[in-house]
């Protein structure tokens, strides 16, 4: 079963990736304007890849039925590396007795270029799980990523560099998931906070592939 609040981050996260833009991405997470110069250089080298959060249902599959019913495209679960490691070594768990999958679905009502929803799923083991609880008043999960389209020519220095120092966001961890992509070496991540938020920069391969 997935619960009405979760349901509820689902729908804000249907509605973020069928009317955002990159401006808006970036403009949301660095809490107001950006210059124009360094928004061409951001959008010279990445693209808005999706937007995503974190739910607690009693199955990986009740998250799939509800976006496939919502008329997505839903690729099948893949486990979570970095999101597990992240959210059991903040919550002093056992990365061994529990599992994060990521479930990634894709809507034909996006405007611009494809991008998608990317949910990570930590199932309850029971209903009042107190790291559900914390984390839902948190969010510190959700975020919004940009896919760097270039990372080997330079492309992964430069967007991390105009996040930092034009746009004051501060660098928040990262690692490399080999199961997503594997036949492309896994994905990489790193993350950033700033005022209005968490975003996500991500790229295929591994974290020396962006060197």
């Amino acid at each position: 079963m997935l619960g009405e609040e979760d349901r509820g981050r689902l729908r804000r996260l249907v509605d973020v990736v069928e009317r955002y833009d990159l401006r808006r991405v970036v403009e949301e997470v660095a809490g107001g304007g950006v210059d124009p110069g360094v928004m061409a250089s951001l959008a010279s080298r990445c693209v808005f890849d999706h937007a995503a959060t974190l739910v607690f249902p009693d199955r990986v599959e009740d998250v799939v039925d509800v976006l496939r019913r919502w008329e997505f495209e839903v690729d099948g679960p893949v486990p979570s590396v970095v999101v597990r490691d992240r959210l059991t070594r903040r919550h002093g768990l056992d990365p061994a007795d529990r599992d994060v999958s990521i479930v990634k679905a894709r809507t034909a009502r996006a405007t611009g270029p494809s991008r998608g929803l990317e949910v990570f799923v930590f199932p309850r083991p029971r209903r009042d799980d107190p790291v559900a609880a914390a984390e839902r008043r948190s969010c510190r999960e959700d975020h919004f990523a940009l896919r760097v389209t270039r990372p080997a020519d330079g492309g992964l220095d430069l967007v991390r560099s105009l996040l930092v120092d034009d746009l004051a966001m501060v660098p928040d961890g990262g690692g490399h998931n080999p199961h997503e992509g594997a036949g492309t070496g896994g994905r990489s991540v790193l993350y950033f906070t700033a005022s209005g938020g968490r975003l996500e920069l991500t790229h295929d391969g591994s974290p020396a592939d962006g060197t």
